[in-house]
């Protein structure tokens, strides 16, 4: 059985699945997915039981295996796996940037693919953070390149920037103080920028001093013929003079192809060392290889010799795949013969110019081949230069594969950066040389031979010999020294060293370095020996040959100096064998070792005779720290010897290279010493020894051997023994100063020599017066060992009257700047180590009297230089020392700030002194922040105030001054006020330090501190927030008795600005960055906020002074989203109230006496009332404020009005307007970004009427002229002159001046009442006119001309006044106007905007915009509405559900009372027009409706009734919008018999028109006329006004309805009156018609005769007032004004017809939804010879041209005949292709002609094209269709008066009575607008120009003329009669498949001159259900 045990381990209880785990069908287990968090409880042998984290609710077991266990932290009771600070904060980083990278994306930015890479990068690293495989020195890197990759994307995103240590660390910001922080945020700008400019830049950003350079070499592999092991010698040259640079690294190449030391397999690598800027500065810097041979004299070449040699492991020529790791082992190798027959012998050599790879800025590392050449019958170094100078080098088969690595730094900084790359003893080749910094513990003894060349004449031999040179190092004895050659880095010592051999060359040159290293005990006694041999190329004969040479030279000269540098010609003696006495191993030692030393002689010993020919030639390079080439620094060295050459020794010191110095530094110091302390005329060298002194100083203080400073102090503090050297070194240095100021004779002219000796002396002196001072120091503290400090006070004196005599030198007049200014710089080195021996306070005195003691101009940059370093001394950290020294130091950095020098040095001073403070470890630095803060503070403040923002300097000047704040505590205020207090700057301080904090947080102005650097501005706020809670207490104690508003206002001003700023604003921020800010810094708003209402309460009897001028600031402050922000706040605003309630009326801004007499009470609360209004506009309309705001201040506020006794009425009305005000200011900045214009509209309507209620003028006004922006941005000309006028109300006729809140930003200049309103009305009057109310605009003329004319007298302006009212009544009569359409809009549902919700509204459409477009346009504006199918009122399910509902329907304007007075009389009809439908409030739509009750046949006139409905809206239209709520509405019922009255009101209206029209203009088509008169007088199958006296004028009808009687007499009176006008109608037709049209005249005169006779017996005859020879009362017109109704051309169909038996879908069917801009139709503009031609929709812009110009068409007669044009719906560019579209052949197709409307709806203006009005319901004839025959058979029928259908010359009229069945369709039947008249011309933009005439024509011309009934509405429609002309037409392209549209085409004569507007388009069939 398992026993369970609960984890108890840490590590035990957190894992994650590493795989899936799905058992569900066994008992107890969990269910895991890979990446599961789990929480384990308990565990068993294999089992865990736990829960996954996400689903703690369940829980079981699961196997141990499955689960990788983690290290885990438990934050907010969340389990999160423990990772390093770096994981943790990329992981925040990359969620956080997650979502700000889909927005990129989302929107396209640029930024988003790097962003993108960064993350993908930042991904990676983490994971290679996470996995634990990286060395620590990959961590750091890893880590480092994060946290740029971090910091440069928060960079790119605009996020903040965080600030970091070195490591890359988050910084602690909160540890260290603002100065600190401040320059830490400068560090990361300037990381953030370098890791912008370097992004791909390898390795750390670090950046140490590094002065050597490093090249790392790894051998690849090397491609040659092989035959014999040979050795590879690698250097670095230098190509100008032909030398090597570096030692050589040794790889031993084996025949087989590999290392043939083990060690080298796989590892042939060497760090070339120590080179310095200027060799890196060498032109030519080349990687050379020498290739020497080893074995026999003769290569013999082979056929299978040839092979590819290289490592085992380097199988590939390049090395770029291989780990960087496996580029590093290290190797040692050895050379050994076992005495074979080895020769070495050159094989070749290879090189390649490094210059191109180690002259880039960058580390590099890369791959380069060697080209390598054979050497052949040259010698290796000819062969070099021919390779040097070879232009042919890609041609050469041979090369050699190496890796270069460039590397700075030391080696011992390459160890630490670059351990994976020496993580083995990698070989180190050094320069031949010194390095450019020699470091104090490189020790080195090397001696760097050559063997150049030789010359060796010929004794026995015929032949050249092939010489060999073997040297080797021997001891006094002749012994050999064993291992002290090196042949290179890699290969191990060695004895002897044995040169290439060359064949048969007597003169050779070798050119061969090695190294020689010597131990320095053995140097002296060492020296070199060379033997030379003959090598023969027999092996045998080679093993007897012996040397035939031998040279030497000694390593050691007899002066004590080493063997000089250069080269040295070695004197050869010839080695006889029977005589050399080989047991006397040194003998040579004897003889001259060079030619120089011969001298001619030829010298000789037993076996050793001079050869006088041969010479030898070598050169010498001596790289060594301890031994010497100089004789003068060997002398000194023995001045104890040569105390004769002493002085000589001293002065020759100066001309010792420095490199001799520093080797000896320690041992010529002792020397100096000695002499000082020991010699014996110390007038004479004392002060050779002191300059000698300094002149090592000197020495070692230059640049290249600055680190042997560090020996220097070691030497002092260490090494140094002269414990009576101060007495000495102190006097000699009173006497250098005494020297120098002592007054000197002046030249002839007053001026000084020039400098003197002694100046000169003092200037070295005082240069290097710090190490003089620390040899003087040392001496006496070791002397006061020694003694027990004796004589104390005795060395105190002498070091004070050294002391003074400084201070004396600074006062002495003579020119000793440069030693004032040396002073200045060592004074705080000097200080700093007299603190061992001297009392500090006395120092500290000392120092403030030499500083005091310079001139106020002297030296200012040298003596700030020395504050400044004396702040970072020990001295200055011990508190009663910076006590004396810090106000001294503040005070010169007062003066300065304030004379504007050496700004940013006392920037820097005061930086590193508040940096100091902050320590813990300085002691008390309370009275240091109390001295900084009454000398420094204030001129800081007014210094960074007045400073620009854009200077550099302000951010350090701000963090100075916020670093003093920080430290200030309340003693500290206490202490600063009452010193301010006393001295009367008190008040003064308090505004500046208040206005600074305002500036600096405030957003007008420039930023201190650029926005993203969040850490410093919280800190910043941090600060201000401490300093703002002192200063309420100063306020408040100082400035309340008495009171001073000044500074009460910028104490409110100041902290509502801080607390309102935007980084305080939480809400504002991202999760990740409030979570820090929060964590950091805490919410400091709620202090801020109760510190503001605290202080307002203390203002008690003061509170009046602040009431107007606080409410926005405090009205800000409470906007703040903070709910206890907001509750401690807006108490506030109840105060205010009362404070101006109850203050005096007498006494401004007081309570005033009111506290003892009531009646003086102010009583209202006016002034805050206005405030409120205006400041709650502008806040909220800047996005602050919400709903829960709004509903919080009115809880507070209406709990506080109902419990107060006064103000429980007035202030709760006030809090209920306020709150209705917020409402619709929210609502307003809600929708103002809607893009539904009407919505932005309405609410700037809705807060313009709260506005006006409340009467607050300059709300008022703005408002007005936001509402006619918003007009004018969408050519709403007319609304936005009406929207003016509310404004011109304002303003009275006279010169009153204007006050502030009536002004107008558009006039500013105007400065009257009557300026302004004259101005407004000019501006009114252009949009009137360019919306062409020109009526409007001469009403605004007559007001003008009065005052023109009544009032100012100024007649020149009246005179040009009334040409422009004269312009305008022109403008009236004779051009185009449209008059807009109105629709009925209904918002049903909760989907909408608040004020639109189930609401009704009476719009305004635009310019010709029909029905159908008005519906697209809404639903475009709405996208989520649906547009409801009929007019029944919808039920709650629609009403209160939450989508959106908009029904629309056309309504007619019913024209008000006041125009009656148009009736019966004879005026131009464009002049009644303008009344008919504008000004109107009143409108009305009919619907069919039938009356169950009555019986009868349902086509009986008698049944047709219609519901109509009339609507009331709140305002005229048009007004300031273009549509208004409906505010009431009236529906009533027309009966038939009311109908027919007004059907023959409009008939006899229309008769008696056309009469005028005719007899006023001859020149009017007849074609009109012919039409209505032969519609009334046969009417044909319709019956007239016959039905009329069948139905109503019967004695049935009257018994039935006697209510009728009088309708039925007002019925016959009108059928008696219609008689005389048709009389004087078919006269008048008599006098135009044509000869064509004469059987037309006689046709109609007898019809007209039958019904003159049937009438007048009925009804009697009635006379007309109108005659025909009376033109004087006919108004003559214009042709150009000839009703459209007239013209052939432009008889349309309606849309609906109410009687119709056949009826199509109601139009709102096919309505597009949504309607979007339509695309051009492709068949506009077209004309075809044999069929009409397909033109524009009228709501698709042609060219006017076209339109102008109709085409034209010969029939069969050969007449000219007008060209119909067809109108065509557009496409939409996202719609399927067209489908077929068909009317219904061959049935009746009930249409209405549009019908003149009567005088006040007739349209004489431009044609224009209807909508098809389609029936939702299908309507069904009571009898069977007709044929063809039948048709014809009826139209040629006899006329009939009831029924006016007969046709003439094909020009139908056809109208109908009967009502439609389908009452609930969206269309209504008293259609009285211009649309109905004629439809508008195509707007003036060109049409396509496309060629049709491809196009396959199928044209059926089936006549299908149907009489009926049209409806007219109660504006007297008259009707006309038509034949309509079905023309089916089919076309088919590539574009389109198939088209088929049914064009009714209007047949008969027509005006040729006149323009034809396209044809309506076509009805759908009724059988469609829907056309897109």
């Amino acid at each position: 059985m398992s026993v369970w045990s609960d984890c108890n381990a840490k590590q035990a209880e957190f894992g994650i699945a590493k795989c899936n785990f799905d058992q569900e069908t066994k008992p107890h287990r969990l269910n895991l997915d890979v990446g599961d968090a789990v929480i384990i409880l308990k565990e068993t042998t294999h089992w865990y039981y736990g829960y996954r984290q996400k689903a703690k609710e369940t829980r079981g077991i699961f196997p141990k295996s499955y689960i990788h266990l983690c290290e885990y932290n438990i934050v907010n009771g969340e389990f999160c796996i423990q990772r390093t600070d770096i994981v943790e904060e990329i992981t925040k980083v990359l969620l956080e940037w997650g979502s700000i990278a889909k927005n990129y994306f989302l929107t396209t930015n640029p930024s988003f693919p790097k962003i993108r890479r960064k993350m993908n990068e930042l991904n990676n690293n983490r994971a290679a953070l996470i996995s634990g495989n990286l060395p620590l020195d990959e961590v750091r890197k890893v880590k480092l390149l994060a946290t740029n990759q971090i910091d440069t994307g928060n960079k790119l995103l605009g996020l903040d920037m965080v600030v970091r240590d070195e490591s890359g660390d988050i910084l602690d910001t909160n540890a260290i103080c603002t100065t600190e922080l401040y320059e830490q945020h400068m560090h990361a700008v300037q990381r953030i920028d370098k890791a912008n400019r370097l992004s791909s830049e390898r390795g750390t950003t670090r950046t140490p001093a590094k002065y050597s350079h490093n090249i790392l070499l790894h051998v690849n592999a090397f491609v040659c013929k092989f035959q014999e092991d040979s050795d590879l010698l690698f250097t670095l040259f230098d190509g100008e003079t032909h030398k090597p640079i570096s030692e050589n690294y040794v790889v031993k190449w084996s025949r087989t192809g590999i290392a043939r030391d083990i060690d080298q397999i796989d590892n042939n690598r060497v760090l070339f060392t120590d080179l310095s800027k200027s060799d890196l500065a060498i032109p030519k810097m080349y990687l050379v290889c020498y290739a020497i041979r080893i074995g026999s004299m003769e290569f013999k070449d082979s056929a299978e010799s040839k092979r590819t040699s290289m490592s085992i492991a380097n199988s590939m020529l390049n090395a770029s795949s291989r780990k960087a790791s496996q580029l590093s082992v290290s190797s040692s190798g050895s050379s050994s013969s076992n005495g074979e027959y080895i020769i070495r012998r050159p094989f070749g050599v290879a090189c390649k110019d490094l210059t191109p790879f180690i002259n880039k800025l960058d580390d590099f590392r890369g791959n380069i081949d060697l080209p390598f050449i054979m050497c052949e019958k040259d010698t290796l170094d000819g062969t070099l230069r021919k390779l040097i100078v070879n232009k042919d080098i890609g041609k050469i088969d041979s090369k050699m594969a190496v890796t270069i690595e460039v590397l700075r730094g030391d080696i011992k900084q390459i160890k630490e950066e670059f351990p994976r790359l020496m993580h083995t003893n990698v070989p180190v080749a050094r320069k031949m040389g010194f390095p450019e910094v020699i470091l104090p513990g490189d020790v080195r003894n090397d001696l760097y031979l050559t063997i150049c060349s030789g010359e060796f004449a010929r004794i026995a031999k015929t032949s050249e010999k092939n010489v060999e040179v073997s040297v080797c190092v021997a001891n006094e004895q002749g012994y050999l020294m064993p291992g002290v050659l090196s042949i290179g880095a890699g290969h191990q010592p060695i004895d002897e060293y044995k040169s290439v051999v060359y064949y048969h060359d007597d003169k050779p040159k070798w050119q061969e370095t090695f190294k020689i290293h010597v131990p320095i005990e053995d140097f002296k006694q060492c020296h070199l020996r060379f033997v030379l041999k003959h090598r023969s190329s027999n092996e045998q004969k080679d093993r007897t040959e012996k040397p035939f040479g031998l040279s030497y030279v000694r390593l050691m000269q007899a002066n004590g100096t080493t063997i000089t540098q250069g080269q040295h010609i070695l004197a050869v003696y010839k080695i006889d064998h029977k005589k050399y006495d080989k047991t006397v191993a040194n003998s040579y030692l004897e003889l001259p070792s060079t030619v120089a030393e011969l001298q001619g002689a030829k010298p000789s010993i037993s076996g050793l005779t001079l050869l006088p020919k041969d010479q030898l030639s070598i050169g010498v390079n001596l790289c060594s720290t301890k031994l010497t080439q100089s004789v003068s620094l060997l002398g000194l060295l023995n001045w104890s010897a040569h105390k004769e050459t002493l002085e000589q020794s001293l002065n020759a010191l100066s001309t010792v290279p420095g490199e001799e110095v520093v080797k000896f530094l320690q041992d010529i110091l002792d020397a100096l010493f000695n002499i000082l302390v020991e010699n014996d005329h110390p007038e004479k060298y004392d002060q050779l020894v002191f300059m000698s002194i300094i002149h090592l100083i000197e020495t070692v203080s230059d640049l290249k051997y600055q680190h042997f400073l560090t020996v220097l102090d070691v030497y002092i503090n260490e090494s140094f023994s002269f414990t009576l050297a101060y007495t000495k070194l102190m006097d000699v240095l009173q006497k250098n100063i005494s020297d120098a100021i002592t007054p000197k004779e002046k030249s002839a002219d007053g001026n000084d020599l020039e400098e003197s000796v002694e100046v000169r002396r003092l200037y070295k002196t005082t240069r290097y017066l710090h190490y003089v001072m620390k040899f003087v120091i040392r001496s006496r503290v070791l002397y006061a060992e020694m003694n027990c400090n004796t004589d104390y006070l005795d060395f105190a004196t002498r070091l004070q009257e050294l002391l003074r005599m400084f201070i004396d030198m600074i006062g002495c007049p003579s020119n000793l700047l440069k030693s004032e200014g040396a002073l200045l710089k060592n004074l705080h080195i000097i200080a700093t180590d007299l603190m061992q021996v001297f009392d500090q306070v006395r120092l500290s005195v000392s120092i403030v009297e030499i500083l005091e003691k310079f001139p106020p101009r002297r030296l200012t940059q040298s003596k700030m230089g020395c504050i400044k370093d004396f702040v970072e001394t020990k001295l200055f950290t011990l508190p009663k020392c910076r006590a004396i020294l810090l106000p001294v130091f503040c005070k010169h950095i007062k003066d300065h700030l304030e004379s504007k020098e050496e700004i940013a040095e006392c920037i820097n001073i005061m930086n590193n002194i508040l940096k100091l403070l902050f320590r813990s470890d300085v002691g008390s630095t309370h009275n240091d922040i109390r001295d900084i803060m009454i000398i420094l503070f204030r001129t800081v403040m007014k210094a960074a105030h007045a400073l620009d923002r854009d200077t550099g300097l302000v951010g350090k000047f701000f963090a100075i001054m916020l670093g003093i704040l920080q430290r200030m505590d309340a003693h500290h205020y206490e202490y600063f006020v009452k010193d301010l207090h006393q001295r009367g700057e008190l008040k003064h301080f308090v505004i500046e330090i208040l206005l600074v904090f305002e500036e600096l947080v405030s957003p007008h102005q420039k930023a201190v501190f650029p926005r993203d650097w969040m850490d410093m501005i919280m800190h910043q706020n941090t600060v201000i927030l401490g300093a703002l809670k002192h200063l309420t207490v100063v306020i408040t104690d100082y400035f309340l008795c008495p009171f001073e508003k000044q500074i009460w206002s910028n104490f409110f001003q100041c902290s509502i600005a801080f607390l309102v700023q935007s980084p305080l604003q939480l809400n504002d921020f991202n999760d990740n960055k409030r979570q820090i800010v929060f964590a950091r810094y805490r919410d400091i708003r709620k202090d801020t906020a109760m510190e503001i209402r605290k202080m307002w309460f203390q203002l008690g009897q003061h509170k009046p002074k602040f009431v107007p001028q606080l409410v926005e600031p405090i009205l800000e402050m409470s906007m703040i989203p903070e709910k206890e922000l907001r509750q401690e706040t807006i108490p506030i605003f109840f105060d205010m109230m009362q404070c101006e309630y109850y203050s005096s009326r007498l006494e401004q801004e007081s309570y005033g006496d009111t506290k003892f007499n009531n009646a003086n009470y102010k009583a209202n609360f006016s002034d805050f009332k206005t405030a409120m209004i205006e400041k709650l506009d502008i806040l909220i309309g800047a996005g602050k404020g919400d709903a829960e705001y709004k509903i919080l201040f009115e809880t507070i506020m209406m709990e506080r009005c109902a419990a107060h006794n006064t103000l429980n009425v007035d202030g709760t009305a006030f809090v209920q307007m306020v709150t209705r005000l917020m409402d619709k200011l929210l609502e307003y900045r809600f929708i103002i970004q809607d893009e539904s214009k009407e919505n932005r509209m309405a609410c700037t309507f809705s807060l313009l009427q709260f506005y006006s209620e409340v009467d607050l003028k300059e709300m008022y006004i703005r408002y007005v002229y936001k509402l006619c922006a918003l007009h004018m941005e969408f050519e709403n000309y007319t609304e936005a002159a009406f929207t003016l006028k509310l404004h011109t109300e304002l303003l009275r006729w006279t010169d009153t001046e204007l006050s502030h809140q009536l002004r107008s930003f558009r006039h500013s200049n105007c400065r009257t009442h009557r300026q302004l309103k004259e101005a407004l009305y000019f501006e009114i009057m252009e949009y009137f006119d360019k919306g062409k109310q020109w009526e409007c605009a001469i009403d605004m003329c007559r007001v003008l001309a009065r005052q023109y004319e009544e009032e100012i007298f100024d007649y020149l302006k009246l005179a040009e006044l009334l040409n422009r009212m004269a312009m305008f009544y022109e403008k009236i009569i004779k051009e185009l106007r449209h008059n807009s359409e109105y629709f009925r809009v209904c918002f049903y549902g909760r989907g909408f905007p608040r004020f639109l919700q189930n609401r009704v509204y009476i719009f305004r459409g635009k310019e010709y915009e029909r029905h159908s477009d008005f519906c697209a346009r809404m639903l475009v504006q709405h996208p989520q509405a649906e547009l409801m199918q009929t007019l029944e009122a919808p039920g709650e399910d629609i009403t209160m559900s939450d989508g959106q509902y908009i029904q629309v329907n056309k309504v007619e304007p019913i024209m008000g009372q006041a125009f009656t007075k148009f009736n019966d009389k004879i005026i131009n009809n464009e002049i009644v027009k303008y009344f008919t439908a504008n000004n109107v409030q009143k409108f009305q739509f009919s619907r069919p409706f039938r009356d169950s009750m009555s019986g009868g046949d349902r086509d009986d006139v008698r049944n047709l009734w219609l519901e109509r409905t009339e609507l009331l809206i709140r305002f005229p239209l048009p007004g300031i919008l273009r549509w208004f709520p409906v505010i009431d509405t009236n529906t009533f019922k027309i009966s038939p018999l009311e109908r027919a009255v007004e059907i023959m009101k409009d008939t006899n209206r229309d008769i008696r028109q056309l009469v005028i029209l005719h007899k006023s203009d001859e020149s009017l088509h007849i074609n009109p006329l012919s039409m209505k008169l032969n519609g009334i007088v046969d009417p044909a199958v319709m019956g007239g006004f016959a039905k009329y006296e069948e139905a109503f004028l019967t004695e049935e009808y009257l018994e039935q309805n006697p209510e009728d009687k009088e309708l039925v007499e007002e019925l016959k009176e009108l059928i008696a009156n219609q008689i005389p006008l048709l009389d004087l109608a078919i006269q008048l037709h008599r006098m135009r018609a044509p000869e064509s049209l004469k059987a037309l005249q006689e046709h109609l005169e007898s019809c007209f005769a039958d019904m003159q006779t049937h009438v007048e017996l009925r009804y009697g005859r009635k006379s007309c007032d109108l005659k025909i020879e009376r033109d004087t009362v006919v108004m003559r017109r214009p042709n150009s004004f000839l009703p459209p109704l007239f013209d052939g051309s432009n008889n349309r169909h309606s849309e609906t017809s109410m009687g119709s038996s056949d009826s199509g879908l109601s139009k709102s069917t096919f309505l597009p939804r949504p309607q979007t801009n339509s695309i051009k139709n492709p068949f506009s503009g077209l004309s075809f010879n044999t069929r009409p031609s397909l033109g524009h929709s009228p709501s698709i812009k042609s060219n006017k041209s076209k339109d102008k110009t109709p085409g034209k068409r010969r029939n069969k007669d050969g007449k000219v005949k007008e060209r119909e044009v067809h109108s065509m719906s557009s496409s939409q560019w996202y719609t399927p292709p067209l489908s077929t579209i068909t009317s219904t052949p061959e049935k009746e197709i009930n249409t209405s002609i549009a019908s003149l409307a009567s005088t006040s709806n007739s349209s004489l203006s431009g044609p224009k094209t209807p909508d098809p009005h389609v029936l939702t319901e299908e309507l069904t004839p009571k009898r069977p269709l007709r044929s063809e025959m039948e048709k014809e058979r009826r139209l040629s029928r006899p006329a009939s008066i009831a029924t006016p259908t007969a046709t003439i010359k094909n020009f139908p009229d056809t109208r109908s009575l009967s009502e439609s069945s389908n009452r609930n369709s969206v269309e209504t039947t008293d259609s009285t607008s211009e649309e109905d008249i004629r439809p508008p011309p195509l707007p003036a933009k060109a049409r396509d120009s496309t060629d049709f005439t491809s196009l396959s024509q199928n044209m059926d011309w089936t006549p299908n003329g149907y009489a009926m009934l049209s409806t007219i509405t109660n504006s007297s429609i008259s009707s006309m009669s038509t034949t309509s002309t079905l023309t089916k037409t089919s076309i088919s392209n590539t574009t389109y498949e198939y088209l088929e549209t049914t064009n009714y085409s209007l047949v008969g004569a027509v005006d040729g001159n006149k323009p034809r507007p396209p044809t309506p388009p076509p009805k759908p069939s009724r059988h469609s259900k829907h056309i897109p």
